[in-house]
């Protein structure tokens, strides 16, 4: 709808970044659909498209498209970062879902990415829309997860990698990064000194901030 709003002004992309402060290539992902549009901002995107809030979340026949639920940011994934814990939900963190997944909210949470482990995909800064990974699902080759490895001190280091098998049914857990040194494992040989690896979470949406 924000495509169709910005045309009957006759206004170009270029013009509604201007009045938001941000880049043309975000306004286009969020006229597109492919980023998420966070609740904070809704007011400022209504002013700059000249409408109503409710006006940006009708479609192309002036139906009401709904709003993704607000999911708990449970922390921040970077690799190589260690520490006791990293679930940081009673801080009240959230973020906006997205709203076409049936996924009930108790399986459902957000992280922010931190480092340039999967800077190929994922800037650092970028959150990422999740869903509880149990043992009984299956994974597609190609999707990226959230993984979390337990080294021999107890620590916990948490991330994201990008989920592949290979030929001879070898799970791999793969950056997808600029930094050379970050390197695939074998989700049954995860490194030195690493007692468990363990995918808790299937990224299903991500969204990077401006």
């Amino acid at each position: 709808m924000l495509r169709q709003l910005r045309e009957a002004l006759g206004l170009s992309q270029e013009v509604i970044a201007d009045r938001l402060g941000c880049s043309v290539s975000q306004v286009s992902r969020w006229e597109a659909g492919r980023s998420n549009i966070p609740s904070e901002r809704l007011p400022e995107l209504a002013r700059a498209y000249e409408a109503r809030v409710a006006d940006i979340f009708q479609d192309d026949d002036g139906k009401m498209v709904p709003l993704g639920p607000q999911i708990p940011i449970r922390g921040k994934v970077a690799a190589g970062v260690w520490a006791e814990a990293w679930d940081i939900t009673d801080q009240g963190l959230t973020m906006m879902g997205r709203a076409d997944s049936d996924v009930p909210l108790r399986d459902r949470f957000g992280v922010i990415v931190e480092g340039d482990s999967m800077s190929e995909k994922y800037p650092s800064g970028t959150f990422l829309d999740c869903v509880a990974f149990y043992a009984n699902i299956q994974i597609q080759s190609g999707r990226r997860v959230i993984v979390q490895r337990r080294n021999l001190s107890g620590e916990i280091e948490v991330t994201v990698k990008e989920y592949r098998i290979d030929d001879d049914g070898i799970e791999w857990l793969v950056p997808r990064s600029h930094n050379p040194s970050f390197q695939a494992f074998r989700v049954d040989q995860p490194g030195d000194d690493i007692e468990e690896v363990q995918i808790v979470g299937v990224v299903i949406g991500a969204y990077l901030p401006e």
